[in-house]
């Protein structure tokens, strides 16, 4: 059975703060307030599975985690402050 890591469970805390964060540092302007989406939401899914990888490959464990349950999963649409590229070249 798979054990719940402390590490994991402290970037998935990391993630959410410093996402909060963004705001506070004034690079970018909150267009929608976090609201709670579904854990199937494929962003979600996404973001999870990112994590997760990341986290292995810099791990030094022999053990590989994974994650067993999503308490709660949210999203926050932002628009980019000055001075950031845009992803669509403009």
């Amino acid at each position: 059975m798979a054990r719940l890591h402390p590490g994991l469970l402290l970037l998935m805390a990391t993630v959410a703060l410093a996402s909060r964060g963004v705001q506070a540092w004034g690079s970018s302007k909150v267009v929608r307030k976090f609201q709670d989406v579904p854990e199937s939401y494929v962003y979600v899914e996404q973001a999870l599975w990112f994590a997760m990888k990341e986290y292995n490959e810099a791990s030094k464990d022999e053990y590989t985690f994974k994650v067993l349950q999503i308490l709660k999963s949210q999203e926050q649409a932002t628009t980019p402050g000055p001075g950031c590229a845009s992803p669509m070249g403009g």
